[in-house]
């Protein structure tokens, strides 16, 4: 049974993380919900740290936002196992409507 508000689908498209140290993590996402994003990177992010987001969906500009890390989980890469990679959940905050919106119907097409 889905425990989530906003079901997610597995999508991976680019996104970038932009820190609050200056510091910037460009990866793809691995999955993606009205909500908020799953993402797999190689730093370790502080949960109820507000980052500033911008994600790639389809062909128009980009869903610029905030996002609020609210989950981290430690892993070893599968490919590495010297690289320690961390399993991350965003939410979306300071999302305009349309680009929710925006996000709903990317979900919606990949669900037909």
């Amino acid at each position: 049974m889905e425990r989530r508000r906003f079901p997610r689908v597995r999508f991976p498209c680019k996104i970038t993380i932009y820190l609050p140290e200056e510091f910037t993590i460009i990866t793809h996402t691995e999955n993606v919900g009205c909500g908020g994003v799953r993402v797999l990177v190689e730093k370790r992010l502080k949960v109820s740290s507000i980052v500033g987001l911008e994600l790639f969906v389809g062909e128009t500009k980009p869903v610029r936002c905030k996002g609020k890390v609210v989950w981290e989980i430690e892993k070893k890469n599968p490919l590495n196992n010297q690289v320690t990679l961390f399993d991350i959940g965003l939410e979306f905050i300071d999302i305009k409507d349309v680009d929710r919106e925006h996000i709903r119907e990317l979900i919606d097409k990949v669900n037909e």
